[in-house]
């Protein structure tokens, strides 16, 4: 018998090759979009924080280069995947639930480089380590929203579920520096 933490990651790994990695990105946002990213500070409980939508892999770039972060926004979201982990791992199995997120995020990054490498040379950036980074996001949302379901937590209700959505959209959220999230 299949366990369920093998069933999610299998049904995670098909969605994500579903994707829409990156499709979005450069376009103005959607007001769907601006609402996702809205939905996602609330749900971190960080209400304060300001959307600023960047519009090219340049701007992406700069802002990543400049290596700071909100420690706010870094401390909301380790402690939602610290949640998440712990009530997954007890209710699956510590090694089921790794499993099942390792699967979810390999599948995820996967996807994402393959669209990362094709929406990236078509907008004429070929840089390599700037596809590692923007795929690697996408793992690592997808590894979190993998946990959240796990854990058997209400999707609709979840920072890290309205993050995935964001990815879904095309969009790539960036970095939180001081009250102010980059989304691409």
């Amino acid at each position: 018998m299949t366990s369920p933490a093998h069933l999610i990651a299998a049904d995670l790994a098909a969605e994500f090759g579903e994707v829409a990695w990156f499709g979005q990105l450069g376009a103005a946002p959607r007001p769907e979009d601006r609402r996702l990213a809205l939905d996602y500070f609330a749900r971190l409980g960080l209400k304060g924080m300001v959307a600023v939508w960047l519009h090219d892999l340049g701007a992406a770039e700069g802002v990543l280069q400049r290596d700071e972060t909100f420690p706010a926004w870094e401390t909301a979201e380790r402690q939602a995947a610290l949640a998440l982990t712990n009530t997954a791992a007890a209710a699956l199995g510590a090694a089921a639930a790794s499993e099942a997120v390792n699967r979810a995020m390999l599948a995820a990054s996967d996807a994402a480089m393959s669209a990362a490498r094709r929406i990236f040379h078509a907008k004429g950036c070929d840089d390599e380590a700037l596809m590692r980074v923007a795929a690697g996001a996408a793992g690592r949302a997808a590894a979190e929203y993998a946990l959240v379901l796990l854990a058997g937590v209400d999707p609709s209700r979840h920072a890290f579920a309205a993050k995935q959505r964001l990815f879904a959209a095309g969009r790539w959220p960036l970095v939180a520096i001081d009250d102010q999230f980059a989304l691409l």
